[in-house]
């Protein structure tokens, strides 16, 4: 190939990145909400193939590490924990503890009924029973009345006014 038509190819290829990255920036700046589902929707699926393979190859559950209990400046630490939300605290609702979802509390979004994880600490592992979806805004504690399971994780979807709750039960050895 001769040095012209190389440097006509490189020109190209240049060209169609700033065009792919002009084009993603204008979608953050424009519909950031969009962009951040479908970073969202992307990552989860990824993780969730990742968790499967490596539960059916190694033998590896999802893991969690519950924190301290607190409120949103606990939560905001952001320091890979889960926090017991102490407002969460109602009669029928069992402790649900929180992480945001860009500091590990996405490791829930893949999760179904039936899926087992681990409790980091303890060793537990856990079945995931039940599962409960609400709004960011205007959703209270009444909405988590009658949870199933013994602790809830809880954590935001990307993109999304919804928030992800999974109700967790010990799985007896």
């Amino acid at each position: 190939m001769s040095a012209p038509r190389r440097r006509d190819i490189a020109r190209l290829t240049v060209a169609g990145l700033f065009i792919a990255a002009g084009a993603l920036l204008i979608g953050a700046l424009t519909a950031p909400q969009t962009v951040e589902h479908a970073y969202g929707a992307a990552k989860t699926s990824i993780t969730g193939a990742v968790d499967e393979v490596r539960e059916v190859t190694f033998g590896v559950l999802p893991t969690v590490q519950l924190g301290s209990t607190g409120g949103m400046p606990s939560l905001d630490q952001c320091d890979g924990t889960f926090t017991e939300m102490a407002s969460y605290e109602r009669e029928g609702v069992p402790p649900v503890w929180a992480a945001h979802n860009n500091c590990l509390g996405d490791v829930l979004l893949p999760w179904e009924s039936g899926q087992h994880i681990r409790l980091e600490g303890n060793g537990q592992v856990y079945e995931v029973i039940d599962i409960r979806h609400t709004d960011k805004t205007w959703a209270t504690t009444e909405d988590l009345i009658g949870l199933g399971g013994s602790l809830a994780l809880q954590t935001c979807l990307y993109g999304e006014d919804r928030i992800k709750f999974v109700g967790l039960e010990p799985v007896r050895s």
